[in-house]
C-alpha cells in the first residue's frame, strides 16, 4: 500500500455544507486534478494536476483515523480524474468508512462501493462547452447508484435547463437538488428566496452551501 500515493489540495474534518447531508460531520478529502473548469468555481487551486501535496495512501489513512468521524467526502478537483481514487475508496471501504462522493458527472461511475454519488452536472452558467461538460454516457452510468443530482444556479431561467436534462436524461425528479451559486453570504441568501420557490414550483430540492454562509470562501471548513 505505501508505494501507492496520489496528490492531495487538502484533507480537513468539518460538516457537509452541500446537499441531502448538509450539516453532517464529515472529513474531506480533495483530491488535486479538475480539467472542467468552471468559471465560478471555488476551489480552483485543485485544478492543477501537478499542485497540491504528494501523500502516499497509507499516511492518508492514518491521517483520516485520527479525525472522530467515520464519513468521508471524496471531492475534487475532480476525483474521478485521479489515479488513487479507486484505491482510496477500496481502502476506506475496507476500514468501513461511510463515503461520499462529489463528482462533475463527466466520467463514468465505476463499480466501487460508494454510499452516496453527489453528481453536480454543469449548466451552460458553468462556462463550460456542452461536449465538455456533459457526456451522455457517464451521466446515464449513474442511475442505477445511489446519486443525487445537484445543479449550480445563476439565475431563474437556468432552471429550465435543469428541467431539459432532468427528462433527457431521466433523472428522477425527486432526486434533483437546485443550489444557488455564490462566494459570500449575501450572495447565497439574496439567490435563496428564488432558488425556494423554484424548488416549490418543481418538486425539486432546495441545497444550502453552509460552510459559505457559516465561514465564508475559506479554505478548510
Amino acid at each position: 500500500m505505501s508505494a501507492i500515493t496520489g496528490r492531495l489540495a487538502e484533507c480537513f474534518f468539518s460538516i457537509q455544507g452541500e446537499g441531502v447531508t448538509a450539516g453532517v460531520p464529515a472529513v474531506f478529502v480533495r483530491l488535486q486534478g479538475c480539467s472542467v473548469g468552471c468559471r465560478w468555481c471555488d476551489t480552483k487551486y485543485s485544478w492543477d494536476p501537478a499542485g497540491g501535496r504528494e501523500q502516499p495512501l497509507e499516511s492518508l489513512l492514518e491521517e483520516l483515523a485520527a479525525f472522530p468521524c467515520r464519513r468521508v467526502v471524496v471531492t475534487g478537483g475532480e476525483p474521478l480524474e485521479s489515479l488513487i481514487f479507486t484505491p482510496l475508496v477500496n481502502a476506506l471501504k475496507e476500514r468501513h468508512y461511510t463515503i461520499e462522493v462529489e463528482t462533475s458527472g463527466t466520467l463514468a461511475a465505476p463499480r466501487l462501493q460508494i454510499d452516496q454519488w453527489n453528481v453536480s452536472l454543469k449548466l451552460a452558467n458553468s462556462g463550460v462547452p456542452e461536449p465538455k461538460r456533459l457526456c451522455p454516457a457517464a451521466i446515464l452510468s449513474f442511475l442505477d447508484r445511489e446519486t443525487w443530482w445537484k445543479f449550480v444556479v445563476v439565475n431563474r431561467s437556468d432552471v429550465g435547463e435543469v428541467s431539459h436534462l432532468m427528462e433527457r436524461f431521466a433523472l428522477p425528479r425527486d432526486r434533483i437538488l437546485l443550489m444557488p451559486e455564490g462566494l459570500s453570504r449575501e450572495e447565497i441568501l439574496e439567490r435563496s428566496s428564488w432558488v425556494v420557490d423554484e424548488c416549490r414550483r418543481h418538486g425539486f430540492r432546495y441545497s444550502p452551501r453552509l460552510h459559505i454562509l457559516l465561514w465564508g470562501s475559506r479554505r478548510g471548513m
